[in-house]
Order: C-alpha cells, then structure tokens, then sequence
C-alpha cells in the first residue's frame, strides 16, 4: 500500500502521516507540540505495548509501523479489534474509567512510538484545545468501529481474513477519491495483520483481484469495489 511519501521530515519522520490518522488531523503546531513529549521506544515483531487486563495509563504515539489491537473472547479465541498504523494513539481512553488496559496491542511489524505519561498527555490537551476536539472525534469513530469490525481469527479462510483486515484499513484511511489506502504496508506486513502467512497473502490479493475489489501495485492497495470487499469479507468460503 502506498505511504503518500515515503520521504520523511524532520527527525527523521514521515513528511506526512496517513489521511484519517489522529497526527493527520492536527494542526501543525498541535502536532509537533504533540511529538515533542515523552519517551520514544522500539518494538520488535509481536511485542505488546500494552496488554489487556494489566494496569497502565500511558499514552502511545505511533510513528513507524502497524499494531494490531487484539481481545480475547470468552471461548478462548483471540479476536482483531482495530488495526492502527502511524500517526494513530494508542492506550488514549486508558484512565478516563479505569487504569486497567482494555485490549492487547502488539506490533505487527516493528514499530516505534512516543510513550507520553497520562499527566503529561492531559496537560497537553489542557493547552491545546484544538487538540482535544480531534480526540474526542477520534474516539467516536473508533468507537463507532468496533461495533462493526471484530474479527475472529479462527476459522476464516486467508481470503476472507485478508478482506476483513484491508475493509477497515479502507474505511479509515482511504485517500479521497481512487480507493488508495493511505499506509505503506509490505504483503509480510499484511500477512501479520490478518494473521495467515506471506504466501496467502499474495493468492489472496489475486482472489480479491480477480473479484474486482482491489488493484495492487508496490506497498500499495486500492479498493475498487467496497461492496465487493464487504461481501467477501462477510463469506467465509469466497469463490
């Protein structure tokens, strides 16, 4: 999937972050404000930044790579909850009700992350309320997303996985207009979103191709039929 540019800014960052990100959304200010707190810090393939039921309230600003948001139901199955790529927060709602983590959250390819105290991260919104806005628009839609994207990782066939990964991933950050979801994702990257193996992947993107509902290209996926995606992604033996 394509990254808008793959070029990065000051510090070594993106030169800009994927549409629908919550680092898109600010102000420039807002966001270097933003980039300027905490801690940064690295994780490898499958490391948790945090895991549910375990206490912590620190918030995580992610700026490389993508993480997986994973629950547990009550049949012992792990369950995808929401994917989060670069410019996206992570552990926001945690302290807001309880300090105690709400879902695991692990890296699917390497990442990094600035990790902001909760006292330090609520002063920040305290002086930039433009900021707070963003936020709270942001919890709403992730929240307005999680009653429709919970996928069971057990069972699914590649396809249908592949297909209820990239549905959300285009339902938040598709670029307007073209179908072009906005994030840089290599197919090993893909392959650990949905949870099946590199090869998979690439006989399931032909599937989704040869359907209609993506076009592919280097890093980069475009969705060219949502509604296609959405009834391969709702079949779990997809012709």
């Amino acid at each position: 999937m394509t990254h808008p540019s793959r070029s990065t800014g000051a510090g070594g960052l993106p030169a800009r972050w994927p549409h629908g990100s919550f680092l898109a959304t600010l102000s420039e200010t807002d966001r270097g404000a933003l980039l300027a707190l905490g801690t940064g810090r690295r994780f490898a393939t499958g490391a948790a930044l945090v895991r549910e039921g375990e206490p912590g309230t620190d918030v995580y600003v992610l700026q490389r790579g993508c993480v997986k948001v994973l629950g547990d139901t009550v049949d012992g199955h792990t369950t995808l909850l929401a994917i989060r790529v670069p410019g996206d927060l992570i552990g926001e709602l945690a302290g807001q009700r309880t300090a105690v983590r709400s879902a695991t959250v692990r890296a699917a390819a390497r990442c990094e992350a600035r990790c902001i105290d909760r006292a330090t991260f609520d002063a920040y919104l305290l002086r930039h309320p433009a900021a707070t806005r963003v936020l709270l628009a942001s919890v709403t839609a992730k929240l307005q997303q999680a009653t429709r994207f919970r996928i069971d990782l057990a069972g699914a066939s590649a396809t249908v996985r592949l297909a209820r990964t990239l549905l959300p991933l285009y339902e938040t950050y598709a670029r307007p207009g073209g179908g072009v979801i906005d994030v840089s994702l290599s197919q090993r990257e893909l392959a650990a979103l949905a949870g099946v193996a590199p090869a998979s992947v690439f006989r399931a993107l032909a599937a989704l191709r040869e359907r209609g509902a993506v076009s592919t290209g280097y890093r980069r996926v475009a969705v060219s039929d949502p509604q296609e995606l959405a009834r391969v992604a709702r079949n779990e033996d997809p012709q």
